[in-house]
């Protein structure tokens, strides 16, 4: 009996609506958790969990890093390899310290059965370095610029562990001051900083410091002014998806947009917990820096144009470094592109210890 338009339509529709619940259902469409890890619902964890627990290292309570480039150049582009050498040897511990606490905060979110062993662990680390008033004695400005380019990694761990079952509370506590502490010595410097850095690249990553530690330790006035922070930076893109300020990096221009953008992409999904639409703000500044950096990925000439400088070429094979781009998980969750998922898919994971580890774990969903 020939279908009436009625009933071919519902059938349709009815056929449709499978299809699109299958694609959802699909790895590729997995969703992670993000930042903001919830407690354990119905899966109790582990029974007798077992995870080995490293040490971690001595922790940086001083530091006094000097910064990388020749003072002579006033773009701030050409490397002294002395001073850089100074600057990577200094920052060997704590980066390593970074790298190794994500890690075991992903382990966390990874295990499952869930694993409360590995959360523990985390803890354990943050504490440590806690109890050790770690980071607190910065005697450069250039420290100050590590420790908020650091902090934001240390809180985003704490975040993704804090609502795991059994954790010591008073360790907890120790751990949400110190956050707080390094926060606030965050702010003060950026507060009295009137610089050309207080309004650049490193005022997002104070920003993301603020906003992921007050978060941590449910201090909204911290998280606040990281919040406020990244609108600093989206204030001042241009239609053509630029920062002015990153432009003036001539020939690392296009690197430092591309670092630019990772601490305001992982702001604004902070920024959504507080009910702030960071994506929207300044009619879509946030896209339009990320069309930017995406589509000079394989061609810079748009900002060797808009410098008047050859652009500097990824090292090895001249492809950007897997985590340099990690942070374009978060975008490509909310903002799904064809042309983004096809220059993730092949280099998944992607990770970076600057913003909580395993991206593709905590905002893409595989595991």
């Amino acid at each position: 009996m020939p279908l009436s338009s009625v009933d071919w339509f519902l059938r349709s529709v009815g056929l449709t609506s499978v299809l699109l619940a299958l694609l959802q259902a699909a790895p590729g469409h997995a969703q992670g958790v993000g930042y903001l890890v919830p407690a354990l619902g119905g899966d109790k964890g582990q029974v007798e969990p077992e995870y080995k627990c490293d040490l971690p290292g001595m922790p940086v309570i001083t530091l006094e890093t000097q910064s990388k480039y020749k003072q002579a150049d006033s773009s701030r582009a050409t490397i002294d390899e002395t001073a850089n050498e100074n600057y990577l040897e200094a920052m060997v511990p704590l980066r390593a310290y970074a790298k190794g606490l994500v890690q075991i905060a992903n382990d966390y979110v990874r295990s499952s059965p869930t694993n409360p062993a590995a959360a523990a662990c985390a803890l354990n680390w943050l504490e440590h370095w806690a109890s050790a008033n770690a980071m607190t004695d910065m005697r450069s400005k250039h420290a100050l610029f590590n420790l908020g380019q650091t902090l934001g990694g240390f809180a985003l761990a704490y975040l993704q562990i804090r609502n795991a079952p059994d954790l010591q509370g008073d360790k907890k506590k120790r751990v949400e001051a110190w956050l707080k502490a390094l926060g606030q010595q965050v702010v003060n410097f950026m507060n009295q900083n009137h610089e050309v850095s207080g309004r650049n690249n490193h005022r997002y990553w104070a920003g993301l410091a603020a906003s992921a530690a007050g978060i941590a330790a449910d201090d909204m006035r911290l998280a606040d002014w990281g919040i406020e922070s990244a609108r600093i930076g989206l204030s001042q893109i241009t239609p053509e998806g630029t920062l002015p300020l990153e432009l003036d990096r001539g020939k690392r221009a296009r690197d430092y947009h591309i670092y630019a953008a990772e601490p305001l992409v992982a702001t604004a999904e902070l920024a959504r917990s507080r009910d702030f639409d960071l994506y929207a703000d300044k009619d879509g500044a946030l896209k339009r820096l990320v069309d930017r950096v995406v589509a000079s990925l394989d061609d810079p000439f748009f900002f060797e144009k808009a410098t008047g400088a050859k652009q500097e070429t990824f090292p090895n094979d001249g492809i950007v470094p897997a985590n340099r781009i990690a942070w374009l998980e978060i975008h490509q969750r909310h903002f799904p592109s064809p042309r983004i998922e096809a220059l993730l898919a092949s280099r998944r994971p992607l990770a970076s210890s600057r913003i909580g580890g395993d991206l593709t774990l905590l905002f893409h969903g595989s595991k």
